[in-house]
């Protein structure tokens, strides 16, 4: 990821350079002026030795050459400075205003296109950690531990060469302690990665435990739970933070451990040093550079503690992130897709030709050699116990899931040689609780289609018997909806969701078991939206409503994901032995249009 910003990069390197140049720059310049106001007070002290073959003229002052040094010191201080800003600006540009919202972008893209089984196994508050602080994670590592360790080893190499090269026995007794530092090190990098993936994985808990506190709301309320909420919640957050202090602790004794090991470094540079200066081996100019250097050297490897330190947080959190970015997407539009057919009075005709599919390798089937071969315009219900495998069903026809083994074809092209945009855009879907977006009524049910014209709109709410309660809105189609439609109720987010699927004049229209949510009354208002929906459109609808089943042209009874019957109400109803009567049961006959006494008595109840 840092290679597609090598460039930015390194600019940030090339400052740095130019940093390190103007301090070791300004550390000569003042040793320099040290040794020659030393060799002016004592002409047996050694001569300063200038740089680069240059020397004063004869006969400059001592006080004259000291001011230029000065000059050329405070020169070198003011570019250091400068570079400093330039330096800053750029690495925050480039961590926080490309790579930060480019991988972010990369992350929740990639969530959009992985299969829902992805999601199954991922809870939504680590999901949300990955997009947010896991991200930042990764942005530590370019900044914080990528460029830092380039200009750490930069720096210790340049401050090793200049250091060797005045001499040598007292650098390799200054840097003497290296060997303790990288194991250290070590040590260090051991204990602490375990620990901050345990304190990740504890965070991830403690947000999905929030969040599903505040959606849960009327639940929690309901059952008097607060006391007992909010101490899980502050359990959990003990965890979270004793898992901290224990990474705190780590850090608090790795870092006064290498500052310490580098103090030792200046014990010896002192006394090895400064018996060097009494010998005149050694210049007290260059004993002082030698020390601003073994300072800044101490400052760079004491910095290897916040260096390491940040690595083993950003590895777990950029581990979490290209899962993510790694992982397959199962489902894609092929190289060259093929176009469905014009659109005409017979589009919509799906085929199933010997399906099979199961969630995972070595699973059960979800579903098991199923045929189906549904008319243009036809409508087929889906009737079973739980688990029999009617949701799985509708879901292969927008290819949220391919099938295992078999063919579909809708109007005779195979699922996998279409575009995934295109064929979708010819699949209205409708779910159990239609999920309504912070927005606009109008943009709710343009969702998907953002630049539908407001007639289109208006057409499919007054199609799905939603136009009137939406007018009688505060600011009828332009009203924005609380979380989740939470100002609307059942009923009406049932029908906003019916508009949707309807609003791009689908070929063919998938239901799952839409009123299932509703009362007996709201339950045949959809029913009758429902009727002139379903007009001209292929529908597959799972259901228990004998109001449904009775407008289907077939009837698919399921079971362990097998069709054990088929055909019409009527049909099913008379033969003996039939699955449907128990399937429906006495229960069903709430949900029966012409069942008025029964949802009388029902209110009654419920009041």
């Amino acid at each position: 990821m840092a290679w597609s910003y090598r460039r930015q990069c390194l600019a940030a390197l090339g400052l740095q350079v130019a940093l390190l140049l103007l301090g070791m720059g300004g550390l000569a310049l003042g040793g320099l002026a040290i040794d020659v106001v030393r060799h002016a007070l004592d002409e047996a002290a050694p001569a300063p030795p200038w740089p680069l073959g240059w020397s004063p003229p004869a006969g400059a002052s001592p006080m004259l050459l000291v001011i230029i040094l000065g000059g050329a010191a405070l020169l070198a201080a003011g570019m250091r400075a400068y570079f400093n800003i330039l330096y800053a600006v750029s690495v925050n540009r480039l961590v926080q205003g490309e790579i930060v919202p480019s991988l972010r972008t990369q992350v929740f893209g990639k969530m959009q296109r992985l299969a829902f089984r992805f999601f199954d196994g991922n809870a939504s508050g680590a999901l949300l950690n990955r997009t947010t602080s896991d991200v930042q994670a990764v942005r530590s590592f370019v900044d914080l531990v990528l460029i830092q360790s380039l200009i750490m080893l930069m720096s210790l190499g340049l401050y090793l060469g200049y250091m060797l090269r005045h001499n040598v026995g007292l650098t390799l007794w200054c840097l003497a302690t290296t060997p303790l530092l990288l194991i250290t090190t070590m040590v260090f990098s051991r204990r602490v990665q375990p620990a901050y993936a345990a304190n990740r994985a504890q965070m991830d808990d403690l947000v999905l435990r929030m969040s599903e506190s505040i959606q849960g709301m009327a639940v929690v309320r309901g059952f008097a739970a607060e006391e007992i909420l909010e101490a899980d919640l502050n359990r959990r957050n003990r965890l979270v933070r004793d898992g901290q202090q224990r990474i705190f602790r780590h850090i608090s004794l790795f870092s006064p451990a290498i500052g310490l090991l580098t103090q030792v470094n200046v014990i010896v540079l002192l006394a090895y040093g400064g018996s060097l200066v009494f010998r005149r081996a050694l210049s007290l100019g260059d004993l002082v550079v030698f020390a601003g250097l073994l300072q800044q050297f101490s400052t760079q490897v004491t910095n290897m503690a916040t260096v390491v330190n940040t690595l083993q947080e950003s590895l777990i959190g950029a581990r979490r992130v290209f899962e993510v970015l790694d992982t397959p997407v199962e489902i894609e539009s092929p190289p060259a897709p093929r176009a469905l057919p014009a659109a005409d009075g017979m589009a919509g005709a799906v085929q199933f030709e010997g399906v099979t599919f199961a969630y995972g390798q070595g699973r059960r089937p979800a579903l098991e050699a199923i045929d189906i071969d549904a008319r243009p315009g036809s409508c087929v219900a889906l009737l079973g116990p739980a688990g029999a495998g009617k949701s799985t069903l509708l879901g292969l026809i927008p290819r949220f899931f391919d099938p295992t083994r078999g063919i579909i074809r809708i109007d005779g092209v195979d699922l996998r040689e279409l575009d995934l945009d295109q064929l979708r855009r010819q699949i209205g879907v409708m779910f159990q609780d239609s999920f309504l977006f912070s927005h606009t009524v109008a943009a709710n049910i343009a969702y998907g289609w953002p630049e539908a014209p407001r007639a289109d709109v208006e057409r499919a709410a007054r199609i799905a018997g939603a136009d009137d309660f939406v007018r009688a809105l505060a600011h009828g189609y332009d009203t924005v909806l609380g979380e989740s439609g939470a100002n609307l109720s059942g009923g009406q987010r049932q029908r906003l969701g019916l508009a949707r699927a309807i609003l791009r004049q689908p070929r063919i229209l998938l239901m799952d078991d839409p009123t299932a949510a509703v009362d007996a009354e709201t339950a045949r208002d959809i029913w009758s939206a429902l009727a002139e929906t379903m007009h001209g459109r292929t529908t597959f609808v799972a259901t228990h409503a004998p109001a449904l089943l009775q407008r289907a042209d077939v009837i698919l009874v399921l079971e362990a994901g097998r069709i054990v019957e088929r055909g019409t109400f009527a049909e099913l109803s008379a033969r003996a032995g039939g699955r449907l009567p128990a399937l429906l049961g006495d229960g069903a006959d709430d949900h029966h249009p012409d069942a008025s006494s029964r949802a009388a008595q029902s209110g009654a109840i419920r009041a």
